[in-house]
This record gives structure tokens, C-alpha cells and sequence, in this order.
């Protein structure tokens, strides 16, 4: 993946799900570059799906819906209209090799951490629980999650008093304005990796966070262990941390 070769010729798409893709897909459709199409997904249950298309038909864009990026039928179509870059905005399928092959230059995604810090799912908590530092990342992807090259990334402070519904949204709205700052760069070219492939990561599964949060009250935990438990779990409608 060349990022020297992109450039004012790039032919970029972008898959758009959710609120962030909302915003991203508003703000590129009324971008002077023209992206060649954009896709909605096929798991995106949102409002968003629908707002997404409807932004991109007021912009004159092509938008594919309820796409499946791992079909034949799409990455086909990625290699007929000849994709440089793939944009993923808050995409919530993970894009197979067939695919990441079908295009150019690459995929960029969006990312809430400071990879390679809480790679995976609900930084938000691990960060909070394990002390780690927290911050936004746009970067390239690879077979693996959450381990391509780093595009740009930007680091969000945390305090005692924070929550895990706190930092999100702080990191929402960062990234949000990450990839503004950014994009003129993605449509020029002016990218340069970041290499940060020797410092310390780590990587958290879904399914992690249920258990860590389940407080034990036989254990013991020092006074700070359970606070952060507490907060990294606080979200207004969401759930919580339990016994």
C-alpha cells in the first residue's frame, strides 16, 4: 500500500454506518474533491443508514445500500471502477483480504484509541481500567484488527473524574474533527505512516468487558481498581458494572 501514489486523481469510496458516518459522509459530500461512490451497511439498524443516502442524494453521489463489503458483488465492483481508497466510517463489519486486495492504495479506518494502545472493542473501559493512554486514530487496516500502519491519531485527555460515556464522547466528537483536519491530505496524498510498531499495545476481545466488570464481593481490590471499574462501566443508558 503506496500512499505516494495517491493524489488529486485518487479515486476514493467511502462506506459510511452509524453516526459518525453521518457526520463523515456530510462533510465529504460537500468536500470540492468528488468521491466516485459511497456505501451504506448491511448491519447499520440506525436511523443514520437512511440519513447517510439521503446525503448522498442531495450531493449527486452514488450510494450502494445495505452493502455487504465482503460480497463478490461489491469488491467486484471496487475493482470495475478502479478504487484507490477505501474511507471506513465507524464501519461495524470487519473487511476480509479478499477485499482489502480489491482496491488500489487502501482502506483507512476509524479508530477510538490511541493504537496501539486497547486495540478491539470498548477502549473507552481499558483505558480507563488499565491506565492506558487515550486518543483517536485514523489508520490504514490489515488482515489483523487493528494493527495497520498509523495514518494521523491524536491524544484525548482523562481524568479521575471521568467516565467510560465521558471519554467516548469526547472521542466521537475528536475523531469526528480528526478526519476533517485530515482529509485534504488523503485527497492530496501528503501521507506519511506513523511508525509505532515497537511501542507496547494491547488488545481486548467484546466479550472481555462483561466479565472484568463483574465485581466480586468476596475479593479485594484497592480502592481505585474498583472506582475505575465503577466509572469505565457508567453510561447513562447503558450497562453497568455488577455483582
Amino acid at each position: 500500500m503506496n500512499y505516494k501514489e495517491a493524489g488529486p486523481t485518487t479515486k476514493i469510496a467511502l462506506c459510511a454506518a452509524n453516526y459518525v458516518g453521518h457526520e463523515i459522509a456530510s462533510f465529504v459530500a460537500h468536500y470540492p474533491f468528488k468521491i466516485e461512490f459511497a456505501a451504506t451497511c448491511h448491519t447499520d439498524d440506525s436511523i443514520y443508514e437512511k440519513e447517510i443516502a439521503s446525503v448522498c442524494d442531495a450531493a449527486s453521489i452514488e450510494c450502494f445500500r445495505n452493502v455487504n463489503v465482503n460480497e463478490a458483488s461489491f469488491i467486484d465492483l471496487l475493482k470495475q471502477r478502479g478504487i484507490d481508497i477505501v474511507i471506513l466510517a465507524w464501519w461495524p463489519t470487519i473487511v476480509k483480504t479478499a477485499a482489502l486486495s480489491a482496491v488500489n492504495i487502501g482502506w483507512i479506518n476509524h479508530h477510538n484509541s490511541l493504537l496501539p494502545h486497547n486495540r478491539g472493542k470498548h477502549p473507552y473501559y481499558w483505558s480507563i481500567v488499565e491506565n492506558r493512554p487515550y486518543g483517536v486514530t485514523l489508520h490504514l487496516i490489515d488482515e489483523n484488527i487493528d494493527e495497520g500502519q498509523i495514518l494521523i491519531q491524536k491524544e484525548l485527555p482523562v481524568s479521575i473524574m471521568d467516565t467510560g460515556e465521558s471519554i467516548y464522547g469526547s472521542s466521537i466528537r475528536a475523531i469526528i474533527q480528526l478526519f476533517k483536519d485530515f482529509y485534504p491530505r488523503i485527497v492530496s496524498g501528503d501521507i506519511q505512516p506513523i511508525d509505532r510498531s515497537e511501542e507496547p499495545g494491547s488488545f481486548h476481545w467484546a466479550r472481555e468487558i462483561e466479565e472484568h466488570s463483574c465485581i466480586d464481593l468476596d475479593a479485594q481490590y484497592k480502592a481505585i481498581e474498583l472506582i475505575n471499574i465503577i466509572r469505565a462501566r457508567t453510561f447513562t443508558n447503558g450497562n453497568s458494572a455488577y455483582f
